[in-house]
């Protein structure tokens, strides 16, 4: 232990500047790539308060209220309607002072900003970032222009709908009237024959199952129709009023050290000078002859060396 002690006090210069290296560069790591997080909490209610077999536009029956509008979350965010609604909105505040930081940030949204179903009936929005004050409203902004968005993609949704079934029973009711005109001129050609499905006549029997099918038709569009103006109607109903804000943005991370992120490398980096520390120790001990030498420990100590004790074998008793 003495040899070390006499290697540590020789070289205490350089063994300071190895020991203050990681030290300052730990420091560096954990103040530099400190991460701070924010959180809000959606709440979305059951959509059966519409109908017990109500799906909104979009959902699946087999996924819980929370995982499908954290899907529907998801879908926004991807969006380039939503960056350059995020975009424009961080700009009109003072959290982002450099178009440089307004970019980098609406580009980590992708990465940095998490959604996930907390409950079956709870959402929670995180957003990780280098600055305190662009998280809150980075998450607060998001949940405005979701809610904005997704309303106006559910009616879109239900207007493209609706447009196609308005289409398909535009369509059968044509087909219908040319059915029964085609019937009605038969009918008027051949006054003695039975117009129904029985007659024996098979041009007859034709045309009044054309009739049949395009009437079928019609009304199954009208019902398609109907459902898909329901449909479109409350999904947006349900996003617009049943979803609500249960917690609102709050910081969730340390303001001193963030949410931890950076400890890790700091600590790292502390602990690799450490070892690199001891390993140089050990190294300039093996290869230091010099230490224990009489004339060296007067000359280093300043203290007149008497006797030396030699090193003695131990022997079994």
């Amino acid at each position: 232990m003495a040899k070390y002690a006499e290697i540590l006090f020789r070289h205490r210069i350089r063994f300071v500047a190895l020991l203050l290296i990681p030290i300052g560069l730990g420091a560096y790591l954990g103040v530099h790539f400190v991460s701070y997080r924010a959180a809000a909490t959606l709440r979305i209610e059951d959509p059966s308060a519409f109908g017990t077999a109500f799906v909104p536009l979009g959902w699946s029956a087999g996924q819980t209220p929370a995982q499908n509008l954290a899907e529907s979350v998801t879908q926004v965010v991807k969006t380039q309607a939503f960056s350059q609604s995020l975009s424009d909105r961080l700009s009109s505040t003072n959290a982002i002072t450099s178009a440089a930081e307004l970019q980098q940030t609406v580009a980590s949204i992708g990465t940095n900003l998490k959604v996930s179903a907390s409950d079956p009936h709870l959402v929670t929005i995180t957003f990780a970032c280098h600055h305190a004050a662009v998280c809150l409203p980075v998450v607060s902004d998001t949940i405005a222009i979701f809610r904005e968005q997704i309303v106006n993609a559910e009616k879109a949704q239900a207007d493209a709908s609706s447009a196609f079934w308005s289409a398909q029973l535009k369509d059968a009711q044509t087909n219908l009237t040319t059915a029964q005109a085609a019937l009605q001129s038969f009918a008027a050609a051949n006054p003695g024959v039975t117009m129904d499905s029985s007659s024996s006549d098979p041009q007859v029997v034709q045309l009044v199952d054309g009739v049949a099918q395009w009437k079928a038709k019609v009304v199954e569009s009208q019902n398609n129709l109907s459902q898909a103006q329901y449909l479109g109607t409350a999904s947006a109903r349900l996003l617009q009023v049943g979803t609500t804000v249960a917690d609102p943005a709050h910081m969730t991370s340390s303001k001193y050290y963030g949410d931890g992120t950076s400890l890790v490398p700091a600590g790292l980096a502390v602990l690799a000078g450490m070892a690199l520390l001891v390993v140089s120790i050990l190294l300039l001990a093996w290869i230091d002859r010099t230490v224990g030498d009489p004339k060296t420990l007067e000359q280093r100590l300043g203290v007149p060396v008497v006797a030396t004790i030699p090193s003695l074998a131990s022997h079994g008793v």
